[in-house]
């Protein structure tokens, strides 16, 4: 046979006579498995060779690779260890998909960097240094303070059982302090997002500003979920039912979409779309119109307005949404009419005052 066994290390050595011997190692850093010697490099890689073929060198090869295959887990006393307890622990298993995906990519990046560091060093104040560094290294202030929340995350799950009572990122600021909440696309933009869309992405669009659903929702959204009134959906963040109304304008898009699949959303394919895939063609048409500063998420508020128009409560359109009612009210304030907004506070009030007092309001 030839030296070919995959994963197998091979080194010659030259004694001083002038002969060589050469030697056969299971992996690179691993057990010996066979040596051969001769009085040249080749007569002594035929004599390797010829050993290696005996079935109990196989045997022993065999052995040594199967050993390596139930090596013990890394001690959770080190970060490598840490991590990956944390990685097949019931707390990770529960998150979506797409959140795992996210945390795996910022986990590896720091059990990269500090893998075979001590979990105990992180207990010292003066490790907020080398996060720091770390954090700003990220290649953008998001992700910095991604790579913030996940090791926030591993180190909170490290806490719950005992493992260490580090809290390494407490001394750090948030770098990405943008707060999304009150923006939304205004008439003028919306406009020209969807006239820069092809059909299956304006369609999305329009539902999601009509329904104020999220992507993950948005696209799992079934034919089978909506009623001549409403739109019942269990909602994949909170696993929480929402209950939308039907309105008019919801009414006249749904009449619009083809019913091509199960779901109601489908993609130029004629199939379901997919996170990434709609992402990547809402970005192209972000770009074709011109719009920088806005996301997909802040269609979410432009929801809120058009549900305000509907006349629902506060109380209802955050229900619908999954926001607070105070940061539905933040956008009806800065994006719906003055009057609109008074006569919705005045709603309240004097059905506040009804249940105080039992009077009627006049």
């Amino acid at each position: 046979m030839q030296l070919k066994v995959k994963g197998m290390w091979t080194a010659t050595k030259r004694l001083a006579d002038g002969s060589v011997t050469y030697y056969a190692y299971a992996w690179k850093g691993g057990p010996l498995i066979a040596k051969g010697a001769g009085a040249d490099t080749d007569k002594a890689r035929a004599d390797l060779e010829r050993i290696l073929c005996l079935p109990e060198t196989m045997a022993k090869l065999a052995a040594a690779r199967d050993a390596q295959t139930i090596r013990p887990a890394p001690s959770v006393a080190f970060v490598e260890g840490l991590v990956v307890a944390f990685l097949k622990s019931t707390e990770f298993a529960k998150l979506k998909a797409g959140t795992q995906k996210d945390y795996r990519r910022y986990i590896d990046a720091f059990r990269a960097e500090f893998g075979d560091w001590r979990v105990a060093l992180f207990e010292d104040p003066r490790i907020a240094q080398d996060l720091a560094e770390w954090r700003d290294n990220a290649g953008g202030t998001r992700a910095g303070d991604m790579r913030m929340s996940v090791v926030s995350r591993l180190f909170g799950w490290a806490r719950s059982r005992g493992l260490t009572t580090a809290r390494p990122t407490d001394a750090l600021e948030r770098v990405y302090k943008v707060d999304r909440s009150d923006l939304i696309w205004t008439p003028d933009e919306l406009a020209k997002l969807l006239s820069a869309s092809p059909e299956p992405l304006r369609l999305a669009i329009r539902l999601a500003v009509e329904t104020g659903l999220r992507r993950g929702d948005l696209i799992a959204l079934p034919w089978s979920a909506v009623s001549d009134l409403s739109i019942r959906w269990r909602t994949s963040k909170r696993g929480k039912d929402t209950v939308i109304p039907v309105t008019p304008a919801l009414r006249a898009l749904l009449a619009e979409i083809p019913r091509k699949s199960p779901v109601i959303l489908t993609s130029f394919a004629g199939r379901p779309w997919t996170g990434s895939g709609l992402d990547t063609a809402f970005g192209r048409a972000r770009d074709r119109a011109g719009i920088k500063d806005l996301h997909w998420h802040d269609l979410r508020g432009t929801a809120v307005t058009r549900l305000a128009a509907t006349r629902l409560t506060l109380r209802d359109i955050a229900r619908i949404i999954g926001w607070s009612e105070a940061r539905v009210e933040a956008i009806m304030a800065r994006y719906v009419s003055a009057d609109a907004l008074a006569a919705e506070m005045l709603t309240r009030m004097s059905g506040e005052r009804e249940t105080q007092t039992g009077d009627k309001p006049h």
